[in-house]
C-alpha cells in the first residue's frame, strides 16, 4: 500500500518523522458516524493505558450495546462489572442523557470548524480538550489536529528528537507547527512509533 499524499508531504517537511513514517508504512483511519460510541470510547480512554481502555470498552459495549438508554440504566453493580470508575460512569451517564434527549444532538459537528467542535463537545461533563481532540482525529478524521496534552505524543516526540526532558506545551506546539497541515497524520505515526495506538 502506498503512502498517502499527507504522509509523503510530512516526510518532505520533516525527514525525522519521515523515517518513522517509512518504518510504520501507511496508516489509514476512516471517519466514523457512530458519534456516541466514539465519545464513549474516548471518555473510557482518559488517563489509562490503551490495553486497559480496550478491555473496559469491550465490557461496556457488551453491557450496553452502545445504546444511550442502556447506559443511562446501568446499575452500580453493572458499573463495577464493567470496571468503570465512579467519575467515568457519571460522565458516560451525562453523555448518554444528551443522546436520549436528542439522538441527533451532535449530527451537526461535521459541518463545524475544529475549534467549534471543541467548544461544542467540551460543554458536556467529562469531555475536555483531549477528548475533543481524539474525536476530531478519529471520528471526524480532521487532518490538522494536534494533541499536546496527550502523554503518548509527548513521549514520542521526546524520543524521536532525543530531547533530554519531555517538551513543554509551547515546545510541543512549535515542533508540531512545522507539520501543518498534516498534524493529525503526524500524531497517528507518533503513537504507532510507541506501538501504542490510542483508539
Amino acid at each position: 500500500m502506498r503512502l498517502s499524499t499527507a504522509e509523503l508531504g510530512l516526510s518532505k517537511i520533516d525527514p525525522t518523522i519521515g523515517q518513522v513514517i517509512e518504518h510504520n508504512g501507511p496508516i489509514i483511519h476512516e471517519s466514523r458516524s457512530d458519534y456516541f460510541a466514539a465519545l464513549c470510547e474516548s471518555i473510557i480512554s482518559q488517563q489509562i493505558s490503551v490495553k486497559a481502555a480496550a478491555k473496559i470498552f469491550e465490557r461496556f459495549k457488551d453491557a450496553t450495546q452502545l445504546n444511550p438508554e442502556h447506559v443511562v440504566a446501568l446499575s452500580e453493580e453493572d458499573i463495577k462489572m464493567v470496571g468503570l470508575s465512579g467519575q467515568k460512569s457519571r460522565y458516560l451517564h451525562d453523555l448518554a442523557e444528551h443522546f436520549v434527549r436528542d439522538s441527533a444532538v451532535f449530527n451537526h459537528l461535521d459541518s463545524l470548524s475544529d475549534d467549534e467542535v471543541i467548544v461544542e463537545l467540551t460543554k458536556v461533563k467529562g469531555i475536555g480538550v483531549w477528548t475533543a481532540h481524539m474525536f476530531l482525529m478519529f471520528a471526524l478524521v480532521r487532518p490538522d489536529v494536534f494533541a499536546p496534552g496527550d502523554r503518548g505524543i509527548q513521549l514520542a516526540i521526546q524520543k524521536l528528537y532525543s530531547l533530554p526532558t519531555v517538551p513543554s506545551p509551547a515546545e510541543l506546539e512549535a515542533i508540531a507547527k512545522e507539520w501543518a497541515p498534516y498534524r493529525t497524520i503526524a500524531c497517528w505515526h507518533l503513537w504507532r512509533s510507541l506501538d501504542n495506538e490510542p483508539l
